[in-house]
């Protein structure tokens, strides 16, 4: 048992009150610059690495539907492939919470040459990236002990709340929904866990679980597939529900099992009509999500009261991490280590293996 990873877990609405005290008080005026750095670009772009790409994926559906085109990008994929697009029209929103990826470092230097605007969105104020860039935002979150836990959701809130400062909104519906997401979270993560102890059945196969949803919880998808590598160490596949209907679904049989989510109300009929759809077909099926009326999807967790949607993203994911960290108890694998994942990548070759945050 590694003691460590389960209370990051548990102690999220915790770390969630010290992030909103810090961008409410002392970390307000480095949103408010970085919102005004992106509103002066006539093109923004969000880009990370692992729990940093998937923690940016609310914000850009946060921003589209408002009419604001702000796609995420890859990191790796900016710095190789879409150089030649930066100018200093182009705002990049760069994630990382340690601010040393090496991926973020390099794409900094190249952003600059272009002359493009960087706003850092970092956990560690002395970083490469936090002195480097032309606006940086910390999230002001504890650390976490091995993986992406308490940071992640970290991130996805100061990020949902740049969005905010972007379009002066920041003390108006966003502000009274973190406070109502974090004491949501306070009582409900506790019974996640204690509910937990009745998922070994499903989690505990060696099939490869499938992670599957839609809009803002593709950030949950793919972070939860990255939750069971890391932690769990053990195949997952993530993909849309869309995109799983276009030829992968002809992998399901009985041995078939995949999380499902739902908590997104524009998709949710058809997320839910995916739901049922595997389970016809003989698959084993989790839902994460608003309960629905008549379904014969078992839900992971009983979905928190009083929990907007907005910040979903942010409870969805906490199944999962309890998922993982069970799931690696159950397989008995070791807890507190990896075997080849740096705790910073801070090279684009070789392997390492010192633990892991990004």
């Amino acid at each position: 048992m590694n003691p460590a990873l389960a209370e990051n877990i548990l102690s999220q609405a915790d770390a969630l009150r010290a992030v909103r005290a810090h961008h409410f008080s002392g970390g307000r005026e480095a949103l408010v610059r970085a919102a005004e750095v992106l509103r002066s670009s006539k093109r923004i772009i969000i880009s990370g690495m692992g729990g940093s790409l998937f923690a940016a994926i609310p914000l850009s559906y946060f921003f589209a539907a408002r009419g604001v085109e702000a796609p995420v990008v890859e990191s790796s994929e900016l710095l190789y492939y879409h150089t030649e697009t930066f100018n200093a029209d182009t705002a990049v929103i760069l994630v990382s919470r340690s601010g040393e990826s090496v991926e973020a470092t390099k794409l900094l230097t190249v952003l600059q040459q272009a002359r493009a605007k960087v706003v850092g969105v970092v956990n560690v104020p002395g970083s490469t990236l936090a002195r480097n860039a032309a606006s940086t935002v910390t999230m002001g979150s504890p650390a976490d002990e091995l993986v992406a836990i308490q940071t992640y959701t970290a991130t996805i809130v100061t990020l949902l709340l740049l969005g905010s400062a972007y379009f002066l909104d920041l003390y108006g519906g966003m502000k009274a929904e973190l406070d109502a997401t974090i004491e949501a979270l306070a009582g409900w993560i506790p019974e996640c866990f204690h509910w937990s102890g009745g998922w070994p059945s499903f989690f505990a196969s060696t099939t490869p679980l499938y992670v599957l949803g839609r809009g803002a919880s593709l950030a949950s998808v793919g972070a939860g597939t990255l939750l069971f590598h890391e932690v769990a160490k053990m195949p997952a596949v993530g993909m849309s529900g869309a995109q799983f209907r276009h030829g992968p679904v002809e992998v399901v049989d009985e041995q078939f099992r995949a999380v499902v989510f739902g908590s997104q109300g524009v998709s949710r009929d058809i997320d839910h009509a995916l739901a049922e759809d595997l389970l016809e077909a003989g698959a084993n099926v989790r839902w994460v999500g608003p309960a629905v009326s008549n379904s014969r999807a078992t839900q992971l967790c009983a979905w928190p009261e009083g929990m907007p949607e907005r910040f979903a993203p942010v409870a969805e994911i906490i199944p999962m991490q309890i998922a993982a960290y069970r799931t690696a108890q159950w397989r008995g694998v070791p807890l507190g280590r990896f075997r080849l994942a740096p705790m910073i990548t801070v090279s684009e070759t070789g392997l390492g293996a010192e633990g892991a945050a990004r």
